[in-house]
């Protein structure tokens, strides 16, 4: 069977790992496999991105009952099929097995640092250190892949509405 390393943001309450749209009722623990096997259409699977980057980039719509607001975390899984292709570099997988949480890449808005990892910088940040063009410019890069990664998804519904 095929396996492949896929990343995974998951909601972080405390030092567990829950799904963020499905919240307490899926657990994802270091070392332990998950099931649910994979079908087209969004009709079941455990979703995972190829990268790291498209994973933190990766829409998760609020739903009630989920965990949009907590804290996140990104965990590095072995997946195995079978395995279900959508655009945008989603995948959902029919086991997954997280094997170690990652650090945030640059950019991600959304983490919070965990309550033991709080600390104060050592000492502020000056005007002269913080490089607005840069900031624009990820910005700007992550705003443009957003925007990809939606029209993708609405080319997606529109297909399976029958408009395309």
């Amino acid at each position: 069977m095929e396996t492949l390393i896929g990343y995974k943001v998951v909601a972080r309450v405390g030092e567990r790992f829950y799904s963020i749209w499905a919240g307490e009722n899926a657990e994802y623990r270091i070392g332990f496999t998950a099931r649910d096997e994979a079908r087209p259409r969004h009709r079941g699977g455990l979703y995972v991105c190829r990268s790291p980057q498209a994973a933190v980039r990766h829409r998760i719509p609020a739903k009630p009952g989920g965990l949009f607001v907590a804290p996140r975390a990104l965990l590095r899984c072995a997946c195995e099929g079978p395995f279900v292709e959508y655009p945008g570099g989603k995948i959902a997988c029919s086991t997954l097995t997280p094997l170690e949480e990652m650090p945030m890449p640059d950019g991600f808005v959304y983490a919070t640092a965990s309550v033991g990892s709080a600390r104060a910088p050592s000492r502020p940040a000056t005007p002269a250190a913080i490089r607005v063009d840069r900031l624009r410019e990820e910005r700007s890069s992550a705003m443009r892949s957003e925007t990809e990664m939606l029209e993708a998804e609405v080319a997606e519904m529109e297909r399976r509405l029958g408009y395309r």
